[in-house]
């Protein structure tokens, strides 16, 4: 269509209002509520415009464009009304600095007088020179302001991590509502009273805490004022420099804005443009990058043990310890644990120093009961090959997802958003779950199942399905006849008993699935828990049902891209089992790990760890090498997509700290190998693009420029059959003895072997890993109070943690977190079995006993 504004012609394609046609042509019109990321709002009013053969003045970012209009956006009406509208909008702001005459000479004093507890103008606020509304009122030329001044006298808030609250400078725009609700799905923040008394809160006034926040920082960014700031910014300058890089603490890779004063990074926010995130992030990528780069625990010098004591030593003198103790052992002797969090470069560097300068077979493989690695079984045994890449796009234009045992919004936030789009979109979601998210109220249906009982549930409905579909369009696949008489032992009348679900609610599902072709969608919740292969297989066979689709979730940043890695050097690798048997043999002697270890029960002769931060573990090492984080260093990553992304250099390493490929290439050349003389990851690279094909098209020249690079997926869905279960998982038995079931949980939060969780404060009081949960009827018929230290015990182990009383748990189920490099004190229950050397993750049959 064709319109005109301010006696411009334009051609417009497409639903666009006026504001969002007048910007692309570079058009100005003020607006303080609206943003791209929201719907129209029309609440400050500051974007009116007058339209030919209307009345009135309309808002223009809630107005679309028709053929033949014509606008005008400045005359001296609009701009006269637009003054008066803003000044209403000052009278309850602070705005002596906006109107003062000489606020341009007193930019010397800034820096010092900003730091006060009471905001009364602009060079007192944590938000100047980063404000939108200091931007409006420049352009709308505001000198005075012709109304009374009101201080609406309100108490900052500041008991919530990250950041504070001081609704003294709140507009009251709704951005930070609209976001809350429409992006995030959270409806954390809303406005509470009216008229003159308005003003966005919480309900009854409770903190962000307990009204179910994220602390994505989505308010924070999207904030005009500073009623909503960052604390650790708070009274730091503008930043003099940003970098984008890609945020490594997840698997999603989301593009990141790093800022930066004097080369030292000030916060970090998600990149507009980004395009996994599109502008948002999670609390981890938005809030704890400094913290992470700048801990404590931070290794910056090698260190080797001499005299049973670890000692700072120079590069050199720690890969000549290094190099000649490796020397000293034959090849499978040697076992070599790699990391899922480290770059493609520093990776396909491990597996061709074991293989081709160690020469040993004993390479472990990357996270053995990921959601990733259990597909990977489940395709191989299947035959043909897996296409395990999807979009986030994808997602958002489903018309049915089912998600099973999963707190997608807390493991996989940015998943999560895709998800919600979809909901609002129209589509039908399903969750599947022992236990209720916030975030089930967007389902439309809940199946609240018994703990342990995913293979069964999956069955069931598999079985009602086949009740409602044409058979002859399924028995063409393999294994059809003999998965429908496997199905046929499962009793009806046993379901509620089994499952903990009526047989209409499975019907309903059953029905459900049957008229949209569905996503399935897994993580660890399915995956690491007890008889999880088993239940995989379940789910397998109903997507072949449905004719859906299933996506596998990864676990760490590059868990992708090192399964490439692992595919090409495939007879260099063991199982986790493996290393163990044959260290506890002491068939393994000696052990180089890159990144975090797993819990060894006997330590070997000589222990190599190449990380970036101090543990107890790590201080158990012969030798110690300071690796540089994802922020110090350039590289690539593959995220759960398949997606190839491109990390930058941030910063400068720390201390003596250096990128892992550097080191593996110096400690092989020790060694006395002369095929790792290199300069630079992006050399690398180019060997790895032709050594596997998966990754040609990884060219670090489109990858800066951002371009949609994916792994190259050869999938084939020709030799498709049904999986035939050999054992039915077994269940937790409950008793006098251990009369509870608890149920683990993978808790994300770590970077290499720091525990974010624990070593970033404000996320500790969000989701720390020591958290017992538990209803509060268990609690009260223990006696148990909020915060009181218990220890949950098991026939296999024993947890100490922090009673945390949770609603959303039911009588006789508790829930804690684990993590894989946790040290000794917090480890996981049952983490490892009685007596064995695997993972065997619940529900498992506890008891309850108080600690001290």
């Amino acid at each position: 269509m064709k319109i005109i504004i301010n006696g411009q012609l334009l051609e417009v394609e497409g639903k666009k209002t006026i504001l969002e046609v007048a910007r692309e042509n570079n058009i100005f019109i003020p607006s303080l509520c609206d943003h791209p990321y929201l719907e129209p709002f029309s609440g400050c009013r500051l974007c009116i415009v007058e339209i030919k053969g209307r009345r009135g003045f309309p808002p223009s970012c809630g107005t679309y464009v028709e053929e033949g209009m014509e606008i005008k956006t400045d005359t001296p009406q609009l701009q006269k009304i637009r003054r008066q509208i803003l000044e209403l909008i000052l009278s309850e702001h602070p705005h002596a600095c906006l109107i003062c005459s000489e606020k341009e000479n007193c930019d010397e004093y800034k820096s010092t007088i900003r730091k006060v507890s009471e905001v009364t103008g602009c060079v007192f606020c944590p938000n100047n020179g980063r404000c939108d509304l200091q931007d409006v009122v420049q352009a709308l030329k505001i000198n005075r302001v012709n109304f009374p001044a009101l201080y609406r006298n309100y108490e900052v808030k500041r008991e919530d991590p990250f950041f504070d609250r001081n609704y003294n400078l709140c507009i009251l725009c709704g951005r930070c509502v609209r976001v809350c609700q429409e992006l995030r799905g959270a409806s954390a923040l809303s406005f509470v009273f009216r008229g003159s008394r308005a003003v966005v809160g919480t309900v009854l006034d409770r903190p962000l805490l307990e009204s179910g926040c994220q602390f994505c920082g989505a308010c924070v960014d999207i904030c005009p004022t500073g009623a909503l700031t960052e604390r650790a910014i708070k009274y730091e300058l503008l930043p003099d420099e940003s970098v984008t890089t890609i945020c490594s603490l997840c698997p999603l890779g989301c593009e990141m804005k790093v800022d930066l004063i004097k080369g030292r990074i000030l916060n970090s926010k998600p990149l507009a443009e980004g395009k996994v995130n599109h502008g948002q992030a999670c609390v981890k990528g938005r809030f704890t990058l400094r913290e992470l780069a700048y801990s404590p625990k931070r290794i910056l010098k090698p260190l080797i043990r001499k005299k049973k004591k670890l000692e700072e030593v120079s590069w050199d003198e720690a890969l000549d310890f290094v190099a000649k103790k490796l020397r000293a052992y034959k090849g499978d002797e040697i076992g070599v644990i790699p990391s899922s969090e480290i770059t493609l470069e520093d990776g396909y560097l491990l597996y061709k120093f074991a293989h081709n300068v160690l020469k040993t077979r004993n390479m472990m493989r990357v996270r053995i009961q990921s959601p990733l690695e259990l597909y990977k079984k489940i395709i191989e045994k299947n035959g043909p090959a897996g296409d395990y890449n999807f979009s986030l796009e994808a997602i958002s234009k489903a018309k049915l997802i089912f998600i099973i045992n999963e707190d997608i919004v807390t493991s996989y936030p940015i998943i999560w958003l895709a998800i919600l789009k979809a909901v609002k979109k129209g589509a039908k979601l399903v969750i599947a779950s022992p236990v209720e998210f916030f975030w089930s109220r967007f389902s439309s249906i809940f199946l609240k199942l018994k703990p342990g009982s995913e293979f069964y549930l999956l069955s069931f409905i598999s079985k009602y399905f086949l009740e409602e579909v044409h058979l002859k369009s399924l028995s063409e696949i393999k294994n059809f006849d003999s998965f429908r008489n496997f199905l046929d032992k499962f009793e009806v009348a046993r379901v509620k008993e089994i499952v903990g679900l009526r047989e209409e609610t499975l019907k309903e599902t059953a029905h459900l699935l049957h008229e949209d072709s569905p996503l399935f969608i897994f993580g660890p919740g399915l995956s690491l828990g007890a008889g999880g292969s088993q239940s995989l297989e379940a789910l397998w066979n109903l997507t072949l049902l449905t004719g859906g689709r299933l996506i596998p979730l990864s676990l760490d940043c590059d868990q992708r891209g090192m399964m490439e890695i692992e595919n090409h050097f495939s007879s260099s690798f063991a199982d986790e089992q493996t290393i163990f048997t044959q260290l506890s043999d002491s068939k393994i002697k000696a052990i180089y790990a890159v990144g975090g270890i797993p819990h060894f029960k006997r330590r070997p002769e000589f222990l190599v760890i190449q990380d970036s931060f101090l543990s107890e573990k790590a201080s158990q090492a012969d030798a110690l090498l300071p690796a540089a984080t994802f922020l110090e260093i350039e590289g690539t990553l593959v995220n759960t997509e398949g997606r190839i992304q491109k990390l930058n250099k941030v910063i400068n390493t720390l201390g003596e700290a250096q990128p892992d490929w550097w080191i593996i290439s110096k400690i092989a050349q020790k060694m006395g190998s002369k095929d790792f003389g290199y300069k630079r990851a992006s050399s690398i690279m180019k060997e790895i693009q032709q050594s596997i094909p998966a990754l040609a098209k990884a060219y670090y020249s489109q990858l800066a420029k951002r371009k949609d690079v994916f792994i190259s997926s050869q999938a084939s869905k020709d030799q498709n059959k049904f999986m035939l279960t050999d054992t039915l998982p077994s269940k937790a038995k409950l008793g006098k003895k251990y009369p509870y079931l608890l149920l683990l949980r993978y808790n994300s939060d770590h970077y290499r072997n720091l525990i974010l969780s624990q070593e970033v404060k404000g996320l500790s009081r969000i989701r720390d890993s020591r958290w017992v949960e538990i209803s509060p009827q268990d609690a009260q018929q223990l006696n148990l109070r909020e915060g009181e230290i218990i220890i949950v015990k098991s026939s296999s182990g024993q947890f100490k943690g922090i009673t945390k009383i949770s609603e959303a748990l039911p009588q006789g189920i508790l829930r804690a977190s684990f993590l894989p490099e946790q040290d000794s004190e917090y480890s996981s229950l049952a983490l490892f079995s009685s007596g064995k050397d695997q993972l065997c993750l619940g529900p498992i049959a506890v008891k309850i006993i108080r600690g001290k």
